[in-house]
């Protein structure tokens, strides 16, 4: 996988730096703020540094449980959407990247989904494994999966191996952004989901973690999976 830089020229907005991003438990504010971020799965930018990631996720469908410890970043200007993930991993499970994106099904991943919220429409993923494996697909309800959709040119991404589990960093250009109907503006709403598979061994059981537990059995393909994200103004 090849290293990509990109630039996040933005205005600071302190208030969103300021808290953890919770607007409520339903839904989180992406700040718009200044630096420059390598999409190495590195960590290392001032950003990381000045914003308090989102860490509360559940053990879907067993509130029992506690969660193995993630953090998430999520940062917006007018260009890109910006996602990092961090990821305690007591038993690591990954193989390399291969030519079957359904590879990934059996690895420890994080995983992005974006939807403008119309339940006719599609909603975007993106699953990432921790040696760079990934499967990119759009959906419709219920799991009528689209495996030929990619986000294209321009987008960065990057995972990396560390002594604790496990980093993910993406970065989402304008027109990749926007082919979900998503706008990239001050403002808008959209509905968001953010997960993690926690795998015991490479094709084990899977832990499945998620930001919205709706209750039910662990499926994130359900409307009640997504919660609400924000672009800061």
């Amino acid at each position: 996988m090849k290293h990509y830089a990109l630039c996040l020229m933005m205005a600071i907005l302190l208030v969103g730096c300021a808290t953890s991003g919770i607007v409520d438990g339903q839904a989180i504010e992406v700040p718009y703020l200044p630096s420059q971020v390598t999409v190495d799965g590195e960590l290392n930018e001032e950003c990381y540094r000045n914003c308090i990631p989102f860490t509360a996720f559940l053990v879907a469908g067993d509130n029992t449980k506690e969660a193995m410890a993630t953090k998430a970043w999520l940062f917006w200007n007018e260009t890109c959407l910006a996602c990092a993930f961090e990821c305690v991993d007591t038993t690591p499970a990954w193989a390399p990247p291969s030519d079957n994106e359904r590879d990934v099904d059996g690895q420890d991943r994080v995983e992005l989904f974006l939807w403008t919220g119309d339940p006719e429409g599609d909603y975007f993923c993106i699953e990432m494994a921790p040696a760079g494996a990934i499967h990119d697909y759009k959906a419709q309800f219920y799991r009528n999966f689209d495996d030929t959709w990619h986000p294209g040119d321009g987008w960065a991404v990057k995972s990396r191996l560390t002594s604790q589990g496990y980093t993910v960093e993406m970065c989402l250009p304008k027109t990749v952004f926007e082919e979900t109907g998503v706008k990239l503006q001050s403002g808008c709403h959209f509905r968001m989901g953010l997960f993690r598979a926690d795998y015991d061994k490479l094709n084990g059981e899977p832990t499945w973690i998620a930001w919205i537990d709706h209750g039910g059995e662990p499926d994130f393909h359900l409307a009640e999976s997504f919660g609400i994200g924000v672009l800061a103004k």
